[in-house]
């Protein structure tokens, strides 16, 4: 999978299996679980997704949302955009984006944090880390609030509750939209799940991410 899909997943990132996110490197609201996998069926409503950890049975809200990637560009990123942002530590210890995913309004907050996507100590030099948060507005003092460009370099300043980064954003970097769709979820399509736990312990959903065969 790559990192333009992990950008959601570990928002979104890649933000695990079936998928619980560790509360530690991800900051997913009470009572959602993250479900990550392929559509094994589609039966009235519910959908059966096939987890690394096994299948997984999610009703359907009556106001499901499907969403899927579309490309976009750098003049999308502006002042309080919710995005998620895919970077790799440079030799100067900045960090440089390779991904950047532009989140609906709706939602905003999720995932929201700053960490390696693999916390392996051993590979952590060559770890890339997910940002998920807000362009940083007027006010802050480290950049303008939007994608700014100074003596041909460009960085992102992206604020989540607790920290900041700012990271330098190529101009070449790969931008993506997630915005909704009429597409009928069908069997073999690898989705993103935010599962809402249910009293029972069975899941339901009203948001679905479309990330490709």
């Amino acid at each position: 999978m790559n990192t333009a899909v992990l950008s959601f997943v570990g928002s979104v990132v890649v933000f695990s299996t079936v998928a619980t996110v560790p509360a530690s490197s991800q900051s997913w609201p009470a009572g959602i679980t993250p479900v990550r996998g392929v559509v094994a069926s589609v039966s009235g409503d519910v959908v059966t997704v096939n987890s690394q950890t096994g299948p997984v049975k999610i009703q359907l809200g009556k106001r499901l949302k499907v969403y899927k990637r579309t490309p976009s560009d750098l003049t999308h990123v502006t002042s309080e955009s919710f995005v998620g942002v895919t970077s790799v530590k440079q030799p100067d210890g900045s960090e440089r984006a390779t991904n950047i995913n532009i989140f609906p309004e709706e939602l905003r907050g999720i995932g929201e944090g700053s960490y390696l996507m693999n916390p392996n100590p051993a590979q952590s030099a060559n770890s890339s880390r997910m940002t998920n948060g807000t362009v940083a507005g007027p006010a802050s003092r480290m950049t303008n609030g939007t994608v700014s460009t100074r003596s041909g370099a460009s960085t992102l300043s992206v604020q989540y509750s607790g920290g900041m980064q700012t990271i330098s954003v190529p101009r070449e970097v790969s931008v993506t939209a997630l915005t909704p769709t009429t597409d009928k979820l069908k069997p073999g399509e690898n989705v993103f799940v935010l599962a809402k736990t249910q009293q029972d312990g069975s899941f339901s959903t009203t948001s679905i991410v479309l990330i490709g065969p």
